[in-house]
């Protein structure tokens, strides 16, 4: 006998779709999962025919949301609405997500008390839940990309670990490296030579590969991997990077931030709230691979000319090129000193407040575009009293 949770998605789609409108609100107390996954199809529905669709994180939720900013230019204020969360994932009430990276469709979620990956596809509803080789930590870095030109499966996908901690044995601070294949079902440990960099940013997949802002000294560079070579590769950012002359303060670094334009082009937005500026300069690559870029100047704004008080540190954003403005996220304290996430949309003569919420279990927000993908999220299991074998690469760095 098939149970209803072992529907195939496609046909649950088909069935919520049809049932009539008096009978939805009794799903809530009858069906969770099916009144859950109805409002789901509801939201992206009503995204759909408003226009573009994006991804938010927000206090330890990821949802989907609408931003309509057609007519921001002939004083219309921009909206935003919450669409519900992504995904419909099985057990989402009670998984609670620390950061998530996109890539092509797919989300990569580490996870808030869970030791555990959570990759999912939110336009089918499937997900697949990846453990780690040895140990989990909310700190490390991880990254969604695959090999080849383009994504055509998941066995193509892979996924990458970084991790930098302090070694009470060693006394020094270690980093470590591992790349997780979908195809295996297995983590690989990378062996990398030439560490001598540190990631200040989140990172960003373009054309499946990854890109950071990165630090050595006090020196800011794009640092990027290539996931078909699994090598790492640095390119220039489109300024220069202060020294510790022109730091004024401590609590603010010189801060820059990577987005996506159109899933093929890079973006930069940069700030020197170290000197206490209110200038926000946004750049977008001509060309990017992962062995050379070049930049185009896309908008500069002075944030005093809005009235702001006091300095914003965004933490992400996303461009309209268009309407040539930004949608940014950016954190900062409220008049009760609390911490909180505010969203606005920015331009050469536009600033307009979107949305604001405090920050809880110390979750920071993310912002970024979202466009569905029909991969499907393949599912193996490992023989019992078979081990996972775990290989050793050295990975080359290029300068």
């Amino acid at each position: 006998m098939m149970m209803k949770s072992d529907l195939p998605f496609d046909l649950e789609k088909k069935i919520l779709t049809c049932v009539p409108k008096k009978s939805r609100a009794q799903w809530q107390t009858t069906c969770k999962r099916w009144y859950t996954l109805l409002q789901d199809l509801l939201a992206k529905k009503h995204l759909a025919q408003a226009g573009r669709e994006f991804i938010l994180l927000l206090n330890t939720s990821v949802f989907s949301t609408i931003i309509n900013l057609q007519e921001i230019h002939n004083n219309v204020d921009p909206s935003m609405e919450f669409g519900g969360k992504l995904g419909s994932l099985k057990d989402s009430n009670d998984l609670k997500i620390h950061d998530i990276f996109y890539c092509e469709g797919l989300i990569l979620c580490t996870m808030v008390g869970k030791k555990m990956l959570v990759v999912c596809n939110p336009s089918n509803g499937e997900t697949r839940y990846v453990e780690p080789r040895t140990c989990y930590r909310t700190s490390d870095l991880y990254a969604l990309g695959y090999k080849g030109s383009k994504s055509s499966c998941i066995n193509s996908y892979k996924i990458l670990r970084y991790c930098r901690y302090y070694n009470k044995q060693l006394m020094r601070t270690v980093s470590e490296f591992e790349v997780y294949e979908f195809m295996s079902d297995s983590w690989r440990v990378l062996d990398v030579d030439n560490h001598d960099w540190n990631i200040s940013a989140r990172g960003v997949s373009v054309k499946g590969n990854t890109y950071w802002v990165a630090k050595k000294n006090d020196n800011q560079f794009i640092l990027s991997f290539h996931f078909t070579r699994e090598r790492f590769g640095r390119l220039p950012l489109p300024y220069e990077s202060d020294g510790p002359d022109d730091i004024r303060t401590d609590e603010h670094e010189d801060t820059a931030v990577l987005s996506v334009v159109r899933d093929k082009q890079l973006s930069v937005l940069h700030q020197y709230l170290h000197r206490f500026s209110l200038e926000m300069k946004i750049w977008v690559s001509n060309k990017i691979d992962t062995k050379k870029v070049s930049w185009g100047e896309f908008l500069v704004v002075n944030l005093g000319d809005f009235m702001i008080g006091g300095l914003v540190n965004v933490v992400s954003f996303l461009l309209d090129e268009e309407r040539k403005v930004a949608v940014c996220c950016s954190t900062g304290k409220d008049d009760s000193e609390e911490e909180c996430t505010s969203i606005f949309v920015i331009g050469e003569n536009v600033h307009r407040h979107l949305y604001g919420e405090r920050i809880i279990d110390g979750s920071w927000p993310h912002l970024m575009n979202y466009v569905p993908s029909p991969i499907h999220i393949l599912k193996k299991s490992t023989p019992r009293g078979k081990r996972k074998r775990v290989t050793r690469r050295l990975v080359k760095y290029i300068n």
